[in-house]
């Protein structure tokens, strides 16, 4: 029968039908005549569907043809399943096939060009002219073509063959949920068939199960096939070869490197696409992914919603593996901004309210105990709420007077590409020093299957190790009193003096204090360097003798310290390499772990002055003479300095200014840390009369 094919392109009222297309590359037409051999083409060119020029996709034009994509062609009914075969690249978001207005699927999301298949069920043709469809689901601009129709099903179309799947712990034989990864020979993820979708999380490449059986469908070929569970297990490999009308097994055994007994790993920021409405995990699926990735205290964060894992928790049979809590992500103007617990039955705090205080007094009202300001320099430097309050990253001063009322500060986030891993730890140091006593945490921020959820995690003391029985206000607790660690693929712990953890006030009036810090890593992630903060400056570094490529690392790394004579707070930081394998990938070159403060009490006052209260202090010893204050400045610390320099801004007379500018400008050229407190931000002078704060 010869086929008439019409194309014709709907827009949204701005578009009309594009005669003209660049044909497209060899690459593309290699994949498209290998998919088409017993195929018809339904269209040769590759189009572009969105609404924004993109100018760097050789196969298409760069301006768009519109929102939705309509081929008309002639077929018959099929009466047995049949595939379209279809190449597109960077579907993001849900972009619906359909076939005589049935939807035959949503569009596999990818990144670079790929040849995807689709399943038509019996009877969706139809006898005469037919209609194909594909429709924006959101704002995203795509290619899609060429598209070949086959008149086979996919089992006979991709020649595919049963793999039976199952994970087990090593030592006990029990099986475990984890995350399998299927590649190629060359690293490459592949696209699985056949998966129970009741009973995994499925995507390119990627499937989470409980590490039961699990049977999925493969074309004939050799595999790598790659099992995880997070950062304190062993990664497995086994190399496959499917063959013909042969069942391939992969039985894969995975085992805990990491010992974090007394520590439960922590995800205070994880996404459902079922309540944030973005992302691509169903409910069901978060629960495997939790699983799978060894999360044991997951915070449910959807945007503006109150979510509750519990009854999908329970309905999937993973109750035992996390506690969950409800938590909410509040998306707002002026940042993004976690609070938990919350109640699920009760309304969401209010995103609408126009300063940080009520917002956070108004989750605080709403029951939240933990509030966590989110990737504060999201999503780039230039826009993000740092930037738009001006924070000043030496002095820890906000452009515009803010309070900060929240409990911790997202230091690292597992999907906000920050090249340089200690770029928001400076900010953080800056709070520090400005007196602000807010903790580090790190997360996922993971919105899909495949990032992995609980890559970012904060470690939070407990003193229980079953992740079913955690006891939720203790680690609420935990975070508010700073007693955790943060880790992207590194776990550390901190021991001061033998005896003093994360968040304890210690005595320091000998003049050194003794730090043990605990350095541990599974055999796939590479710890390099130990850093030491005092009052947010490097003082300290050791290299980390990291385990072989086959073995972990566990080392306790000591450091004799010596402190100043005044307080100080002290922060610990490793850094690592990052992992590019396919198998848990970072989006940046880096793994990390960082302690949060402990509080040196050098003055033996039994207490924690921060710099800002020191800078207090020694202006009010010096009296009021602007002179006797500018000479305390010149004896003091340079952290404490910048604090004095700070409050002699707002106080000083206004006929005084002038000279303080001068004097500013001069020690800037001798002291560094003055230098850098000038080229950023500075807040208005406020020529307060009240008491110095």
């Amino acid at each position: 029968m010869k086929m008439k094919l019409q194309s014709l392109f709907a827009g949204n009222g701005r578009w009309s039908a594009r005669l003209l297309v660049l044909l497209i590359g060899a690459f593309v037409s290699g994949a498209l005549a290998q998919s088409t051999s017993q195929g018809r083409v339904l269209e040769s060119k590759a189009r572009h569907l969105g609404d924004t020029v993109v100018k760097d996709w050789p196969e298409t034009t760069a301006e768009p043809e519109g929102l939705k994509l309509e081929l008309r062609f002639d077929a018959r009914s099929n009466p047995a399943e049949v595939v379209l075969a279809i190449q597109q690249r960077d579907v993001s978001s849900p972009w619906k096939l359909r076939l005589n207005d049935q939807l035959v699927a949503t569009l596999k999301r990818n990144g670079e060009p790929r040849l995807f298949y689709y399943p038509v069920p019996p009877g969706t043709l139809r006898h005469g002219q037919n209609t194909l469809t594909i429709d924006s689901g959101g704002t995203d601009d795509i290619v899609v073509g060429p598209i070949a129709l086959h008149d086979r099903p996919l089992a006979e179309v991709l020649d595919l063959q049963q793999v039976t799947l199952s994970v087990a712990d090593a030592r006990s034989g029990e099986p475990v949920p984890a995350r399998i990864t299927i590649t190629d020979l060359q690293n490459e993820l592949v696209e699985i068939f056949n998966a129970f979708t009741n009973e995994t999380a499925v995507r390119q490449g990627l499937l989470y199960s409980r590490g039961v059986e699990t049977w999925i469908k493969l074309p004939r070929g050799e595999y790598f096939v790659h099992a995880t569970r997070g950062m304190e297990w062993s990664r497995a490999q086994a190399r496959i070869s499917v063959r013909k009308d042969q069942v391939t097994r992969a039985d894969l055994r995975i085992e805990r490197e990491v010992d974090t007994t007394g520590f439960i790993a922590a995800d205070t920021h994880i996404h459902t696409l079922t309540y944030s409405g973005h992302g691509d995990a169903s409910m069901e699926e978060r629960m495997l992914t939790l699983a799978g990735e060894g999360v044991e205290l997951a915070i449910a964060t959807d945007h503006n919603h109150n979510t509750d894992y519990r009854p999908t928790q329970e309905k999937m049979a993973v109750s035992q593996y996390f506690t969950s809590v409800t938590g909410n992500e509040v998306t707002t103007a002026i940042g993004h901004i976690n609070a938990f617990p919350l109640d699920p039955k009760a309304s969401p705090p209010n995103h609408k309210l126009g300063s940080w205080v009520q917002l956070v007094d108004d989750m605080r009202a709403k029951g939240a105990r933990v509030v966590i300001l989110n990737h504060p320099r999201w999503p780039n430097l230039a826009t993000s709420v740092f930037t738009k309050y001006g924070l000043n990253r030496v002095s820890g001063d906000f452009r515009e007077e803010t309070n900060v009322p929240f409990d911790a500060v997202e230091v690292a986030n597992a999907l906000t590409p920050q090249p340089d891993p200690l770029y928001i730890f400076q900010d953080w140091f800056a709070l520090l020093n400005r007196g602000h006593k807010v903790a580090g945490v790190a997360s996922s921020d993971s919105h899909t299957v495949g990032e992995p959820v609980g890559q970012g995690r904060s470690y939070v003391p407990s003193a229980t190790d079953d992740p079913a029985r955690i006891n939720v206000a203790d680690a609420c607790n935990r975070f508010l009193r700073g007693q955790t660690s943060f880790s992207l693929g590194i776990f550390t712990d901190l021991s001061v003096n033998g005896r003093f953890k994360m968040g304890d006030l210690i005595p320091a009036r000998t003049g050194n204090v003794h730090l043990r810090l605990r350095v541990a890593a599974p055999s796939w992630v590479t710890p390099r360097r130990a850093l030491i903060f005092l009052n947010g400056r490097q003082v300290a570094e050791k290299p980390v003798r990291a385990g072989s490529p086959r073995r972990p690392t566990n080392e306790f790394i000591d450091f004799l310290l010596n402190v100043p004579q005044h307080d100080a707070h002290l922060v610990c930081v490793v850094l690592g390499d990052g992992v590019p394998h396919p198998s848990w990938p970072t989006s940046d070159k880096y793994t990390l772990a960082a302690t949060n403060p402990v509080f040196l009490d050098a003055d033996g006052d039994g207490k924690y002055s921060s710099p800002r209260e020191q800078a207090v202090a020694k202006l009010t010893r010096a009296g009021i003479s602007t002179d006797h204050q500018w000479e305390a400045l010149a004896e003091a610390d340079d952290v404490i300095a910048v604090q004095m320099l700070s409050l002699m801004r707002e106080h000083w007379p206004e006929s005084e200014q002038k000279t303080l500018e001068t004097r500013m400008r001069e020690a800037a050229a001798s002291r560094p840390l003055i230098r850098d407190y000038l080229e950023y931000p500075l807040p208005p002078i406020r020529l307060s009369a009240g008491q110095l704060k």
